[in-house]
Parts: structure tokens; C-alpha cells; sequence
């Protein structure tokens, strides 16, 4: 059996499919430790893990909870607020990690270069896991090469003579959480060993509590989400949605501040967590900023999306989806209520959307999520410490 170390960033959409990938490798007897930001994420790993804590500095907890930026200024901010000295401050600790629990195989997240980083120095082993597939598409030469060059500069600094294009991609192979029929052809990709396995989303931790008794059977239902990151941003998008959608025959499950609660219509039932996979079966459609765990979850429910990206990586989720024929577009920051609730409407009676969205869910039903990660994993025939 193995000794498997993860390497995660503090950002849920990115630990979930990881911890579910953690758990089939644990229940195959291989032995599991994680390099995290335990501060911020402990609750979200499980109870009796490993882990070995990476720092948190001043400022970084406020980064990922309230980015002033949106579009594509956020990827320049996400690099050079969040990324270059996350990179920095958590080397030391992965690379102490590597010392302490000496991994026969690394598992680190494409936005964790230091545990790319730890796992070249050592020598050990190691997979990329791709958590969104906008990671490794080339949609903008100029952009591709002010990437290259921030990470080339991190390479440097680490004390690597020779630095290589793309560290964050594993020579071994690149875990793609999604499916070849989902990112599609119309950008080319970084070149790399791509595994595409689909949805990994089983087994997470601190799930949240439902009112099951509260949902109808007698009309449609809708989620509306914005994410672990983005739901605090902006209350105006919630009352929007409350505005446009109340006293009609659906009923809405929204995810929101405790704030909102107080003012939902009748037709709404508004928390701030919901156990998200054991409620996408009971949901018609879904309203989504266009995170990449939270499309791949319901297009597996064969359930078409209203996308309304806000920054990141969401703006090239939500193309794939419009692409695809399994979504609409709505503009977060300026989407009326009218138009809120012709495009819900619209959602709910267009048949053409719900097929599309099932020939997505057969192709993530045709891969094989957490289970394909560890076979790849065992099939490389590590050599494992005894």
C-alpha cells in the first residue's frame, strides 16, 4: 500500500473532489495525509485526517472571501495577491511534510505549486488534479505568457536552476475533473497527459442540514448558488432573484447570507449551506455563478443550468455549458428582475436543454470519478515504502 500526500489550496470546490478521491484511495488501505490551510478549511477534511498544517498569513482568509475584483482583472489579482504568496508562505511546510511522512505518491491541486514544487525536489511520484478545466485551456497568448513568466519567477525563487513551462502540470498526468464531451474543442489545451475521470463529489465532510419536509412535489424547483466564495458578494443579486421569481408556481432552494432568510417570499427557502448532492436529484434546474464543482454535480443530474459567472475561472465554465446546449447565459451584476424571470422560465420549458444536459450526465456516467484516480494511481505500480 501507498503513503498518498494531498496538497490543497483553502477553497472548498477545490478540496471536495479531493477528499472524495482521499477516500476511495483510504478505503483501498492506502495510507492518507494532507498539506493544508487547516485554519481556514479544517471543518471540510475528515474528522480522524492527517494533516499537516500550512500557514496562514495576514490578509489571505479576506482574499478568498471578499476579492475586490471580478472578470478578467481577478486573474491577475488571484495571481499576484493570492497565488505568488500562497506559493511562498506554504513551500516550507509541504516541503517539511514531504520530510515528515515520506509519500510514495503526491496528489497536488493545480493551484498548490508548492506541492508541485516539494514533489520535484524529492523526486516523488506525483499527479496534478485539475479541479477546473479552464486551468489548462490557452484561450489568450498574452495572458499564457504573463502566466509562464510569474511562473518561471516562482521557480527561480524556490532554487530551481532550470525552470520548465508549466510546473503545475505533472509529467506523470493531469486529473481533469470533467469530461472531454463538457470542455470541448474550442480552445486548444496546455499540452499534458490529460486523465479526464468526470465528478469526484462523495463523502463530504461537515454536511449541512435540510428542511426535507419543506420541499413540494406539486411544482418545479429550482437551486440557486453562487458558491462557497462568492456568496456574500453581492445582495442585490438575491433580492433580484426574490423579486423576479416569488409568487410564481416553483419553488426556489437558495443558498444566501442569514440576512436574506428574513425577507424571502413564501415560494423560497433560503440557507446558508445545503447538503448540495443529496439535493440536486429533487431539483428541476439550477442557478449557478458557474463554479466548476457545482455545474459538473447537477449537468450528472442531467439537470440544464443558468450560468452567471462572476470571476476566475467561471467565465470559461459557463462557455463550455452555454456551448454545450445545457445552459443560459444571465449577467450577475446587472440582471433585472424581468429578465430573471423570463430566463427561468425559459429554463424550466425548454426541452432541448434538459437533452443536452443528459448527454453530459452519460458522460461522466461513462467515467469513473474517485474510483479512475486510484486505479491510475495503483496501476503505475509505485514502489512503496514498507
Amino acid at each position: 500500500m501507498a503513503r498518498i500526500l494531498f496538497v490543497v489550496p483553502p477553497l472548498a470546490g477545490h478540496i471536495n473532489p479531493a477528499v472524495a478521491v482521499a477516500h476511495e484511495l483510504a478505503q483501498r488501505g492506502h495510507e492518507i495525509a494532507w498539506a493544508a490551510h487547516t485554519a481556514l478549511v479544517r471543518e471540510r477534511l475528515p474528522a480522524d485526517a492527517r494533516i499537516y498544517a500550512l500557514p496562514v498569513d495576514a490578509g489571505l482568509e479576506r482574499v478568498i472571501v471578499a476579492p475586490p475584483v471580478r472578470g478578467a482583472e481577478s486573474i491577475e489579482f488571484f495571481f499576484e495577491d493570492f497565488y505568488v504568496p500562497m506559493v511562498r508562505s506554504s513551500l516550507p511546510a509541504v516541503e517539511a511534510a514531504v520530510a515528515d511522512f515520506r509519500p510514495d505518491v503526491m496528489l497536488c491541486d493545480q493551484q498548490m505549486l508548492s506541492g508541485a514544487l516539494a514533489a520535484r525536489r524529492a523526486g516523488i511520484y506525483w499527479l496534478t488534479l485539475s479541479t477546473t478545466s479552464a486551468s489548462f485551456l490557452k484561450a489568450s497568448d498574452k495572458l499564457d505568457e504573463w502566466v509562464e513568466g510569474q511562473l518561471t519567477a516562482l521557480q527561480k525563487e524556490a532554487g530551481f536552476a532550470v525552470p520548465v513551462t508549466h510546473p503545475d502540470f505533472s509529467p506523470f498526468g493531469v486529473i481533469v475533473f470533467s469530461s472531454e464531451a463538457l470542455v470541448g474543442t474550442k480552445y486548444p489545451r496546455v499540452p499534458a497527459h490529460y486523465h479526464f475521470v468526470g465528478p469526484a463529489y462523495g463523502h463530504r465532510a461537515g454536511q449541512a442540514d435540510f428542511p426535507w419536509e419543506q420541499l413540494r412535489c406539486d411544482v418545479p424547483k429550482i437551486l440557486i448558488s453562487l458558491g462557497t466564495v462568492s456568496r456574500d458578494r453581492d445582495l442585490r443579486f438575491y433580492r433580484v432573484m426574490m423579486e423576479a421569481l416569488q409568487g410564481m408556481e416553483l419553488q426556489v432552494v437558495m443558498v444566501a447570507p442569514d440576512v436574506i432568510a428574513a425577507e424571502a417570499p413564501d415560494n423560497f427557502i433560503v440557507r446558508t449551506r445545503v447538503p448540495q448532492i443529496e439535493l440536486l436529484p429533487h431539483m428541476d434546474g439550477v442557478l449557478t455563478h458557474a463554479g466548476h464543482n457545482t455545474v459538473c454535480e447537477a449537468l450528472s443530474c442531467a439537470l440544464p443550468l443558468i450560468v452567471a459567472p462572476i470571476r476566475d475561472d467561471q467565465p470559461f465554465v459557463a462557455r463550455q455549458v452555454l456551448d454545450a446546449g445545457a445552459g443560459l447565459f444571465m449577467r450577475h451584476g446587472k440582471v433585472s428582475a424581468a429578465v430573471a424571470r423570463e430566463t427561468v422560465l425559459q429554463l424550466l420549458a425548454d426541452a432541448g436543454l434538459r437533452v443536452e444536459a443528459a448527454r453530459l450526465a452519460a458522460s461522466f456516467k461513462a467515467l469513473g470519478g474517485a474510483a479512475q484516480v486510484a486505479d491510475i494511481i495503483e496501476n503505475r505500480k509505485v514502489e512503496c515504502a514498507a
